[in-house]
């Protein structure tokens, strides 16, 4: 990012990234998509019915398993968050009907981004990420107001930015920063890439620690058959990458892959 998206970012909590991610790549995670929702969900669950969630970080998908290391999302989030920025996770949704407003943590002090970008156009009433712009600045008293407010709100009442979307395009945002969803298909197909800012204050790790906790509590709630945030291939980290190996060096410092679901589990 230049540093007039940088600081429209740290304003505003979100930045559009025009045709931030190329053609020969989209094709390559819309198949990634496709299979991977295939192989994690049943035939009856895959109909447009329901949401859709799973982590992707296993071999059959090494492209996207590597995601996070690309240097166009990964530059990025060194902005935001530090050179030393932990790549959390890369996920990929089928989103169905509106999503209500949320923000992405219940830690205001939580330093993180997130990276959205949809496999199909999107308008203002057709499913497009909808923000409300400086929410991610909300902080004690004022935040909580705020939270109960917003749930007393209808979802289209509330005075926001719809940002409408092509192929290509990318949304980063604070993950305290909320947003919602309005209308949109039965395969709203998206991907998801998370940063969070190094830990280093006991609270923060435990923080990061309970996000681990919390991913893996939704992959038990998704009830898809690959149940870990992290495959063993991706912690064995077979292309040796320095990125990579970093953040797997940092995890096992703070013993975020020791929690149950996190990391899946050495085969006897």
């Amino acid at each position: 990012m230049n540093s007039e998206q940088l600081r429209f970012f740290k304003t505003f909590g979100y930045i559009l990234l025009p045709q931030h991610v190329n053609a020969d790549t989209l094709v390559q995670l819309a198949r990634d998509h496709e299979d991977t929702l295939a192989a994690q969900y049943p035939a009856e669950r895959n109909d447009g019915s329901e949401r859709l969630w799973t982590r992707m970080t296993d071999e059959s998908t090494p492209f996207a398993a590597a995601l996070m290391e690309d240097p166009r999302f990964l530059g990025p989030a060194q902005q935001i968050c530090g050179d030393d920025v932990l790549g959390i996770g890369v996920d990929i949704n089928r989103y169905v009907s509106s999503t209500t407003w949320h923000p992405d943590t219940g830690d205001e002090n939580q330093i993180a981004c997130k990276f959205i970008f949809y496999l199909d156009a999107l308008g203002a009433d057709s499913g497009a990420l909808r923000v409300i712009p400086g929410s991610h600045l909300l902080r004690g008293a004022e935040r909580d107001a705020f939270t109960k407010a917003m749930r007393d709100t209808p979802l289209t009442d509330v005075p926001c930015q719809a940002i409408a979307t092509e192929p290509g395009d990318v949304i980063a945002f604070d993950i305290r920063t909320w947003h919602a969803s309005h209308g949109g298909s039965d395969n709203r197909r998206a991907w998801n890439l998370d940063y969070f800012a190094n830990p280093q204050a006991p609270e923060e790790v435990e923080s990061i620690r309970a996000l681990g906790l919390g991913h893996a509590g939704s992959i038990k709630g998704f009830k898809t058959r690959r149940q870990y945030n992290y495959s063993r291939n991706w912690l064995d980290n077979p292309q040796q990458s320095p990125i990579r190996q970093r953040w797997i060096d940092r995890f096992e410092e703070i013993d975020y892959l020791d929690q149950p679901g996190v990391g899946e589990p050495v085969k006897a």
